[in-house]
């Protein structure tokens, strides 16, 4: 509960009348230890030369209001490259949420977005508090682009590569995202 209070969250569900309370019509975003309008700003110009999914974006006019974002510090940054190279391969475009302040310095101005909320660094394992924390940005920043931007958010990480191109005719994301018949597409992490 006080990981909840902390970011925010909690307090929505009145348990005395069993309902939400009238502030929950509104979700309310964490807040952000960033100066929020000038940050704000950044992550509109780095959504607005990223968003489409592919580098050739009038080839694809069917993901003008996709974004894919990913994400990575500085230890996991040969991760991101590797991912990168994937990503490249296939002619995709994307954002990056910087988890810490030194992976932020590394990226390319027009394709980082600093952490909304704590910084993580170093690897982070299975059952690590810090991978709590991870989660938590991840979502904070999707929020936040999708509210600032009004676009969909394909969010990848980075040790998930791209063997051959996602969004293509016949690949099932591609195919869900072009149905226009989902809200919430998710894949289960499955043990191998």
């Amino acid at each position: 509960i006080k990981k909840l209070e902390k970011m925010q969250l909690w307090g929505i569900w009145d348990a005395n009348t069993g309902k939400c309370t009238p502030s929950s019509s509104t979700q309310q975003e964490p807040q952000a230890t960033r100066d929020n309008s000038e940050e704000d700003k950044r992550i509109q110009g780095v959504v607005q030369k990223r968003v489409g999914v592919y580098a050739d974006k009038a080839a694809h006019p069917e993901f003008g209001k996709v974004l894919l974002l990913t994400s990575a510090n500085a230890a996991y940054l040969p991760i991101y490259y590797t991912w990168r190279c994937w990503s490249k391969k296939h002619g995709l475009d994307w954002a990056v949420i910087a988890n810490d302040d030194e992976a932020f310095g590394k990226l390319d101005e027009d394709r980082g977005i600093a952490v909304l909320g704590e910084q993580v660094r170093g690897m982070v394992g299975t059952g690590s508090a810090k991978l709590d924390k991870l989660g938590r940005n991840k979502y904070a920043v999707v929020l936040r682009i999708m509210r600032l931007a009004a676009v969909d958010v394909v969010f990848s990480d980075a040790d998930n590569m791209f063997l051959k191109d996602p969004f293509a005719r016949g690949v099932s994301l591609g195919d869900l995202i072009r149905s226009q018949k989902y809200d919430y597409v998710y894949q289960e992490e499955l043990q191998k």
